[in-house]
């Protein structure tokens, strides 16, 4: 895999809309860095030589929002690293099915991470810890999330409200785990501080062969996080939900090889309205991605239903940075170069703007 410095960018005198139609494992592009804002809408598709790449990548499980209208399962992404599954990002609703379409052994993975506790990134997380034990996981599944507030739990109670075998939701769990599986349920949740202020430092809550920060996010009342998970000198970011209030993303996400963004406020929508307080404009994206210098844009968690909605709205960041922009769908793979594929046998379409 090639270094961050070695993929030069293409100069164009205009970007274009691009639909990469049949995507299956063994086929993707690197999209070519563009200038100007005109676009057009095309069907391609391009090849390249693919296995699961060695270092750091990313699987989309659930690429739309809490909508149950555009053919997307809820938030939620795997990270590989060799290969492997490693991290799970999210478990929104359909995220478990997905886990079983992309074939994600569960009991392989080291860590759970919760961007925040909002159902559609949520839902699916009882299904997955029950799944993973009865698969034989053997060991502790460790869940990072952010901190409370007085008015919202954090990932601590959340998982006890869930899960404790007095008082949980699930409280059957325990002994249903110990009795049918002869193993023993145990979840290690540990919070990160989610509370934004004037100079929010950087949080290493990782550092193995996998190095993960966090940071905090504005996303209205609700506590939130972004992930920039670190591999032998390549990393992915993952924006979670914000509003793009501060400048915390930028500086998490500050020369990173993929930056995963979610959720994209359609441009009509009034700035008083409240989705607003919640997740960000394209221009707001766009401009973000271009000061933290990200190499590859990927557009991920959203709510629009028609493509030609999504192809606006990456044309607006597109008047904004300058590098690739990936609308992604389920069971698209990504990796560090910008390189997009399918899990077998899927086939899939996504939206490049080059």
């Amino acid at each position: 895999m090639n270094g961050g410095s070695d993929v030069e960018p293409m100069n164009l005198e205009r970007r274009t809309v691009v639909k990469l139609t049949g995507l299956a494992s063994g086929t993707g592009a690197i999209a070519g860095v563009a200038s100007g804002t005109e676009s057009s809408t095309a069907e391609r598709s391009t090849s390249w030589e693919r296995g699961r790449s060695d270092g750091i990548s990313v699987t989309v499980l659930g690429s739309g929002a809490s909508s149950f209208e555009n053919g997307r399962a809820n938030a939620g992404h795997v990270v590989h690293v060799d290969g492997e599954p490693t991290f799970l990002l999210d478990a929104g609703g359909g995220v478990g099915a997905r886990l079983g379409e992309a074939g994600v052994d569960l009991t392989a993975l080291d860590g759970v991470f919760l961007g925040h506790l909002h159902i559609d990134h949520t839902a699916a997380l009882p299904a997955v810890v029950k799944a993973a034990y009865q698969r034989g996981r053997d060991r502790p599944l460790p869940v990072y999330g952010p901190t409370g507030t007085d008015d919202v739990p954090g990932t601590a109670a959340f998982l006890s409200r869930l899960f404790d075998p007095e008082t949980g939701a699930y409280n059957y769990l325990e002994p249903f785990v110990e009795r049918y599986t002869d193993g023993k349920l145990e979840l290690e949740p540990t919070e990160i501080d989610a509370t934004v202020g004037e100079d929010d430092g950087i949080a290493c809550v990782r550092d193995e062969d996998v190095t993960v920060e966090a940071i905090p996010q504005t996303h209205g009342a609700i506590p939130a996080l972004a992930y920039r998970f670190t591999c032998r000198g390549r990393s992915i970011t993952f924006s979670g939900d914000t509003s793009l209030v501060t400048d915390n993303l930028r500086r998490l996400a500050d020369g990173t090889d993929v930056l995963v963004h979610n959720r994209v406020v359609d441009a009509h929508v009034d700035p008083d309205e409240p989705k607003t307080d919640l997740h960000a404009y394209a221009a707001e994206i766009g401009a973000t991605a271009s000061a933290a210098d990200v190499r590859t844009l990927v557009l991920s968690h959203l709510s629009q239903t028609d493509e030609t909605e999504i192809e606006r709205e990456m044309e607006l960041i597109a008047r904004e940075y300058d590098g690739p922009i990936v609308a992604v769908r389920d069971l698209v793979e990504v990796d560090p170069d910008g390189r997009i594929g399918a899990v077998e046998p899927i086939e899939n379409d996504v939206l490049v703007c080059e």
